[in-house]
């Protein structure tokens, strides 16, 4: 009852703003007056100020304020309220982080700093777009939309023929796991844990899972409501490794071809046969490249969506998987692992299984989350 009455007090305050986006410096004023110099505390003026926002907002017109689509009007709404203008997409939402469709990050978008004020949600924004965790602990970042050019160069030392022909690809912006998929996150959803090393911890990658494993993970991920999940395409993958570079290593270049000694920037980067110690180590432990990604080199390789095919002859130039109908039996992953040399770290670098059934010690995964 009491934030109804303070709802109607600001709503009342607000009678002469016949725009809330032109006049929110007016309205922020006025609700932090009535709240904060007259004992209220800052969890509630926020709360308040949320459903104000609810409201009247132009970005829910037409919701009759049942934002998260249950069959009440509740606090949850002002929370989903919050949610959708910070891209996180709860379940029963369908948005992307510009909550408004203007085409920028603005005053909706920055709502989200209320909800961490309030201890809603904790998050951030990253410095290419939004951040999106789930209740395991899973964090995605926002990749950009852009183009690249997918495979190597004749003069970078360790290619292999298979990154033939050099090609540009397009790719529209999508949200990529930070870190391989761990352990205890593979536990949590399907109540086992399959991985070798399993006495590295929770924050390990998992390893041991087939792709068809994988796809099994998928859909029980996918039905706890908290998003669609999949394996990322190998050019997405690609993509997101480079973070717009164009060198060996998205640090720089590769500068030495064996484990010994070690390649200085992949060093930084990632753990592989030249400081890995002959086994996985917590995901995050290495430098991330700049899209906030990290363990793209080393730690486990990764499996990707796509069938392999000996060369990128006929590769499609959207980003999209590149599948065989009926599907064959190779799938690609990539980054190298724990126990591989530089050049198969390199961003290029690309290798596969016999069969979507077949697992190793060193292959694991991390996930793209649609918008």
């Amino acid at each position: 009852m009491n934030i109804l009455l303070d709802a109607h007090v600001l709503l009342w305050h607000l009678k002469d703003d016949s725009r809330l986006k032109t006049r929110f410096p007016i309205l922020y004023r006025r609700a932090a007056f009535c709240f904060l110099t007259k004992g209220g505390s800052m969890k509630r003026f926020v709360t308040v100020l949320a459903s104000v926002l609810l409201i009247v907002s132009s970005a829910f017109a037409g919701t009759a304020g049942n934002v998260n689509n249950d069959t009440t009007v509740d606090l949850k709404d002002v929370i989903a309220a919050l949610q959708v203008c910070a891209g996180l997409t709860p379940a029963g939402i369908s948005t992307g982080g510009d909550a408004n469709n203007d085409g920028k990050i603005g005053l909706e978008e920055a709502i989200y700093v209320l909800q961490v004020v309030s201890q809603l949600r904790t998050g951030s924004t990253g410095g290419n777009g939004s951040t999106f965790t789930d209740s395991l602990g899973m964090k995605f970042v926002l990749i950009p939309a852009g183009t690249f050019t997918m495979g190597s160069p004749s003069t970078e030392p360790g290619r292999y023929s298979s990154e033939d022909p050099q090609h540009q690809v397009t790719l529209s912006s999508f949200y990529m796991q930070t870190t391989e998929v761990t352990q205890g996150q593979w536990k949590a959803v399907m109540g086992s844990n399959p991985s070798d090393f399993s006495t590295c911890g929770d924050n390990c990658p998992v390893e041991q899972v087939s792709w068809n494993d994988i796809q099994t993970f998928i859909t029980a991920l996918n039905s706890r409501g908290e998003g669609t999940y999949r394996l990322p395409t190998e050019a997405e993958w690609e993509y997101a490794a480079r973070a717009n570079s164009k060198t060996a290593f998205a640090n720089g270049a590769i500068t030495n071809t064996f484990c010994s000694p070690v390649d200085t920037n992949l060093d930084a980067m990632g753990w592989y046969c030249g400081n890995a110690s002959s086994k996985t180590h917590p995901v995050q432990g290495k430098q991330s490249n700049a899209w906030g990604l990290y363990d793209m080199y080393g730690n486990v390789w990764e499996w990707v969506e796509d069938d392999w095919h000996s060369n990128y002859t006929g590769a499609p130039g959207d980003g999209s998987a590149w599948v065989a109908s009926p599907r064959d039996w190779g799938r690609v992953y990539r980054g190298g692992g724990w126990n591989s040399d530089a050049p198969d770290c390199r961003s290029a670098s690309r290798s596969s299984s016999f069969s979507p059934g077949v697992s190793y010690v060193t292959v694991g995964f991390r996930l793209v989350r649609s918008q």
